[in-house]
Parts: structure tokens; sequence; C-alpha cells
């Protein structure tokens, strides 16, 4: 499952696929969106941002554009 989290105090955008980021719920950040999808959780969040930085797990996208590619290879 890959969410997407903001922080509106700190500009930020949270794009994660690992559980323990849900902790920063409890320091004010906000669960805006759920997917399956790393490229459906990542455009949200391109998709939502004015100002605010988006962050992101660089191995996570690596991962999911990976496993796309095979599956189209195959």
């Amino acid at each position: 499952m890959y969410r997407v989290l903001v922080n509106r105090d700190q500009g930020r955008i949270l794009v994660t696929g690992k559980d323990r980021d849900l902790k920063l719920l409890e320091e004010g950040w906000e669960l805006v969106f759920e997917s399956f999808e790393w490229d459906e959780a990542f455009d949200f969040a391109l998709e939502m941002a004015d100002e605010e930085i988006v962050e992101w797990y660089f191995d996570e996208e690596v991962k999911k554009r990976f496993a796309k590619g095979l599956s189209i290879a195959a």
C-alpha cells in the first residue's frame, strides 16, 4: 500500500510505501491518499502540490518501475 502524507505546516508531501512512516501521523502529518499503485500515489502527490516539496523513496520508485518493465517484457 502506498500512501500520500502531507505536513501543511512544513509544506511537505511524502509518497511512501513504508508502514513505519505512519508514525508521522502522530507528528502532525495527514494521510490524504492510499493506493496499491506507486504511480497512482505519486501522480496524486504531484497534482496536489503547489508550493509544497514532494518527497519519495527512490528505492520504491525503482522497484516499481523495474517490476513494471518485467511485466511488459513478458
